[in-house]
Order: structure tokens, then C-alpha cells, then sequence
């Protein structure tokens, strides 16, 4: 359970994240950004689609990912994540990502963008995600419940 609390820190019991990043600096900032904001983390870095699959789990809390990496990139991993059926959100993060871009891939399921210069954004960006995931896993509860009636 997330809380936002005030003086604009969040408080999680625990956060599982995956961050799928070439860079080490940039995922250090992306880690620092959600601890900073009060999130407790249990993280892994991957950089490429096998080790991604490899820790694909329904038990992640959200997955931050890079737009564009060397070998792999943000939008194959939201595809892959959803031909999974998993429902985890999908931040991604990107240094250059226009305007026109990062909206077609909210309407593909990216749950959120950040620019990599505004990272600071990304704990609310978070917090709105597990918010929203609430919310779907409440009114899955209630319409499977209504089903049985």
C-alpha cells in the first residue's frame, strides 16, 4: 500500500521494480528518485529482452523502463509484458522522447512517461500507477463477485 504524506514523500511497504536500463548511472537515479520520495525498493536492473523475460514475475509492483536501449527497447517490453497478461504498470522513461511519441504509447499501455531530466516525476508517476492497479484488481473482485449472484 502506497501513501503519499506530507512534505512530498511516499510511504510503501515494499516496492518490487523492475528497471529495464543500459546505463548504470541513469538506473542509480531512477533508484534514488523512488527512495528519495520515500519508496522502500526491491530492485533489479536488466538491459536486455532475455534477462528481462527472465525476471518477468507477476509479483513486480511496476517495471521503469528505458525507451530506447542498444539491443531492446521500452515499447518490445510492454508488448511482451502484455502478450503475458500481466498486469503490472509500465513507466517508461526516456531522455528524448517528443510529445507525439509518448502519447502513442500510452494509447499502446505504457501506464505513464517520464523524461529522464524530470525524474523527479517519477514517484507520483509510480504512486498513480499502483493507485490505478488497485482499482482494476477492486473492480475485478467486485465483478467477479456480481458473477456468482
Amino acid at each position: 500500500m502506497v501513501q503519499f504524506c506530507p512534505g512530498g514523500r511516499y510511504v510503501w511497504s515494499l516496492l518490487r521494480a523492475l528497471i529495464l536500463e543500459d546505463r548504470p548511472d541513469d538506473a542509480e537515479l531512477i533508484v534514488y528518485e523512488l527512495q528519495r520520495a520515500g519508496f522502500e525498493l526491491e530492485w533489479q536492473v536488466v538491459d536486455n529482452e532475455a534477462d528481462y523475460l527472465a525476471h518477468l514475475d507477476a509479483k513486480l509492483d511496476v517495471i521503469v523502463a528505458d525507451y530506447a536501449l542498444p539491443q531492446f527497447d521500452g515499447v518490445s517490453a510492454l508488448k511482451l509484458l502484455q502478450e503475458r497478461g500481466l498486469d503490472i504498470p509500465h513507466i517508461l522513461v526516456s531522455g528524448t522522447i517528443g510529445e507525439e511519441l509518448a502519447v502513442e504509447c500510452i494509447k499502446i499501455g505504457a501506464t505513464d512517461y517520464v523524461l529522464k531530466d524530470r525524474l523527479n516525476r517519477l514517484p507520483p508517476a509510480v504512486s498513480r500507477a499502483l493507485a490505478e492497479k488497485r482499482l482494476r484488481a477492486e473492480s475485478r473482485r467486485v465483478e467477479g463477485g456480481l458473477a456468482g449472484v
